[in-house]
Order: structure tokens, then C-alpha cells, then sequence
């Protein structure tokens, strides 16, 4: 891809660490890039954290992607 920017997703993560919502273009993106948006989104559904230690649910949170031209 030939552009840049930076792409905030909100994402949701279960009980089991699994992420199983992530909505990129949040506050702080750079970008509207419809390329951009989709491969941040990819990334952010294939993180996975450890299990909720409090037994939440669901936790909400943010991951931040750079994307930069080399």
C-alpha cells in the first residue's frame, strides 16, 4: 500500500482473552483509509491477551497502528 497514517481500533476482548469486536477509525486516527482500516482491524482480531483474572465478561480498550512508508 502507498499511504500512511495512524489507525486507533476500539476493541473488545472476552472473558477468554479472545478479541471478537474491533472497530477501527476511533478518536486519534489520522487516516480514513479504507485499506488501512482493514488491515488494523485484521491485526487487532488476531491479538490475544490472557484470560480475565476477574472474571470480566468483557473488556474494552484501544490498540494504536502506525503505519508508515519505507
Amino acid at each position: 500500500s502507498e499511504e500512511e497514517g495512524i489507525v486507533v481500533v476500539e476493541i473488545i476482548v472476552d472473558e477468554t482473552g479472545k478479541v471478537i469486536k474491533a472497530t477501527p477509525g476511533q478518536r486519534g486516527s489520522t487516516t480514513t483509509s479504507s485499506k488501512l482500516f482493514a488491515k488494523a482491524r485484521l491485526a487487532a482480531l488476531s491479538a490475544k491477551f490472557n484470560a480475565s483474572a476477574e472474571g470480566k465478561q468483557e473488556q474494552r480498550g484501544t490498540y494504536t497502528f502506525v503505519f508508515l512508508l519505507e
